[in-house]
């Protein structure tokens, strides 16, 4: 069985994709992309690939059990307790979050 993933943030998470990608027990199922010019681009390199703007398309995929984060970084820690709400496991670009509150949560 591949773990299926997704990656959010397509700058350094190009990156990312290229690794789960390449690890045969793995696949990237979804790519979350806010930028509306991007998005266009990625459609055209990955058609075998769902692209989407909205986080809750892979959050609610019962099909992803791992998600990528490489977002900017004031969107890693409220995307980090989404992961936990949704029962998703993470990988997640430095920082992991902004400041000591958000970590001790």
């Amino acid at each position: 069985m591949k773990i299926q993933a997704a990656v959010i943030g397509m700058g350094i998470g190009e990156k990312h994709l290229e690794a789960i990608d390449g690890f045969l027990g793995s696949n990237v199922k979804i790519i979350c992309e806010k930028n509306k010019r991007k998005i266009q681009i990625l459609k055209k390199k990955y058609p075998n690939k769902i692209i989407t703007s909205k986080e809750k398309d892979i959050f609610l995929d019962k099909q992803i059990s791992l998600v990528s984060l490489a977002s900017y970084d004031d969107y890693h820690y409220s995307q980090i307790l989404k992961c936990f709400k949704y029962n998703k496991n993470i990988i997640v670009e430095k920082p992991m979050c902004l400041n000591l509150n958000q970590l001790k949560n």
